[in-house]
């Protein structure tokens, strides 16, 4: 056997000798539950009101398939543009460009959400309907 040939057999052997150290991708930051700390939302006279400090809520899941949930909870007691007594649920799909999140056309209150990585906020942007604003904190 030539020095080639047995050069490559040992770089064979030891490359095929070296095992593979398994890897895992690391939970993404963004995936997670959340729920609102700021919640406000025109009423039909368009004038601001407090849905948080009234009760009312928003709770959002983002999963790491890219799928989401939200929970919109406004109390009877509050008046809003889209009314008073509501607790529903929308679902769907969601994409991250940047920290932007485009939420698909589920109907939800708003379509697009600001992501704050550093501080673990998401905060609305581009609202559907008037002038809703609400920051949610994962938990």
């Amino acid at each position: 056997m030539n020095t080639i040939h047995k050069l490559l057999l040992i770089g064979l052997i030891l490359l095929l000798g070296c095992s593979k150290e398994q890897t895992s991708e690391p939970a993404k930051p963004l995936t997670g539950n959340y729920v609102s700390n700021t919640f406000t939302m025109p009423d039909a006279a368009d004038r601001s009101v407090d849905v948080q400090a009234a009760g009312g809520s928003v709770q959002m899941t983002l999963t790491d398939k890219n799928e989401y949930s939200a929970t919109l909870n406004i109390p009877q007691n509050v008046s809003t543009v889209i009314g008073s007594g509501i607790t529903k649920t929308y679902s769907g799909v969601f994409s991250l460009a940047n920290d932007t999140i485009q939420l698909d056309s589920s109907g939800f209150i708003v379509s697009q959400l600001k992501w704050d990585q550093g501080n673990n906020l998401l905060e609305s942007i581009s609202p559907a309907r008037g002038t809703i604003s609400f920051v949610l904190k994962k938990e």
